[in-house]
């Protein structure tokens, strides 16, 4: 072989192995596209099937994120707890409190220490709230 069909032979490899990565990274390209329009489309279907359930895909409850409470949110609750605890003939035990409040443990557990007039009996999972 000649130094000019060497030279035509590397000019054509040349040739073609630039077309090839042309057409990897069109492929590339390709696929990331159509990979983010699925990722979309899942997210959606997740987002729907969390309205309709209540649960996510992963059977966990839906909106777990941590629920702050604005100030006079907890002013509320304060006044809402002052009331549930004066309702209550005898005392009444938190996990009440909260299931009729409405709100997180903390939160209530918080307003409990705000509201004025309160005394309480036992200890630990026994105590009840009174009024003095």
């Amino acid at each position: 072989m000649t130094a000019s069909a060497i030279e035509k032979i590397q000019a054509i490899q040349d040739r073609a192995n630039r077309e090839i990565e042309a057409l990897k990274s069109e492929a590339v390209s390709d696929v990331v596209k159509r990979l983010s329009e699925a990722k979309s489309a899942v997210a959606d279907l997740e987002r729907q099937y969390e309205e309709l359930t209540g649960k996510t895909v992963r059977g966990e409850k839906a909106g777990g994120g941590r629920k702050r409470l604005s100030k006079e949110q907890k002013e509320a609750l304060v006044i809402t707890v002052g009331e549930i605890i004066k309702s209550a003939n005898g005392g009444i035990s938190m996990g009440d409190i909260v299931k009729r409040a409405g709100e997180a443990v903390s939160a209530v557990r918080e307003a409990v220490h705000q509201v004025k007039g309160i005394k309480t009996t036992g200890s630990k999972a026994t105590t009840l709230y009174l009024v003095k």
